[in-house]
């Protein structure tokens, strides 16, 4: 009886320990995002202009890092004789791509938000198709590399 106690009052004390680990944890990240958004809403109300700014060139700048460091990968990369370049039209349906999704997402998201729901989920359909459409067209203006050694059939 006394280890049937004893491991009732363990699994109390296990559950106990699981919940208050919980609990810090969603108090924890609670603070942080109060710690991180709070500046950040004083600043958004307090000077419009240069928050928007602000924000607009960090997120140029960070375009501008991804740019950067997607070409020095490339150049740096060894060269796969596996894969085909990529073409100069592939390259240009991925922005077109980029663009187009963008694009989508922010039309879809004005229609939904102003109460156009039945248009707004037309518009996602019609973009979510385009974007299907311009993919297949990046797969295949993507160059086939030929083997470079035909397979052999020989019959001795």
């Amino acid at each position: 009886m006394k280890s049937g106690l004893q491991k009732s009052i363990a699994a109390w004390i296990e559950g106990g320990r699981k919940v208050g680990f919980l609990l810090l944890l969603v108090a924890g990240s609670a603070i942080l995002g109060f710690l991180i958004a709070w500046p950040l809403w004083l600043f958004a109300t307090s000077a419009r202009q240069a928050y928007t700014i602000t924000v607009l060139s960090l997120a140029g700048a960070g375009v501008v890092f991804l740019v950067v460091r997607a070409a020095q990968r490339r150049r740096r990369a060894v060269r796969d004789a596996g894969k085909p370049p990529r073409t100069f039209l592939s390259g240009l349906l991925t922005a077109l791509m980029v663009v187009v999704g963008i694009a989508g997402v922010y039309l879809a998201a004005a229609l939904i938000v102003r109460g156009l729901w039945i248009i707004g989920a037309a518009v996602i359909a019609v973009w979510g198709g385009l974007l299907w459409l311009i993919g297949r067209a990046r797969g295949a203006a993507k160059n086939r590399k030929v083997r470079p050694v035909p397979a052999e059939n020989r019959g001795e």
